[in-house]
């Protein structure tokens, strides 16, 4: 799965953005937008975390300040989940209520 990733430093890289998610994320891929307005990029980074990790985490660090400006973290709705849940947890977490069989 992906999210969006704003409140970036103009000078910022897909390295620096990469290297400073992993300790939440595990990260497979970053790409970088700088059109529109290049002094506040935006990044689409590609996590291979269950939804509920990345939901949880994102919720955690949106709005931290990270260089003078807060991080804003989006997570498309319309994007194919290969895995909702973490495999790890409670077969009877009250989250799974929302499959549907």
């Amino acid at each position: 799965m992906y999210f969006i990733l704003g409140g970036l430093q103009a000078d910022t890289t897909v390295e620096l953005i990469a290297d400073g998610l992993r300790p939440y994320f595990h990260v497979t891929d970053v790409v970088l937008y700088r059109e529109g307005d290049a002094d506040h990029p935006m990044a689409k980074v590609a996590v291979s975390d269950s939804y509920v990790h990345v939901w949880e985490t994102a919720n955690r660090l949106r709005g931290i300040y990270h260089r003078g400006r807060a991080l804003a973290f989006h997570i498309p709705a319309h994007q194919h989940f290969d895995h909702l849940f973490d495999a790890t947890e409670s077969p009877d977490d009250p989250r799974e209520a929302i499959h549907l069989d």
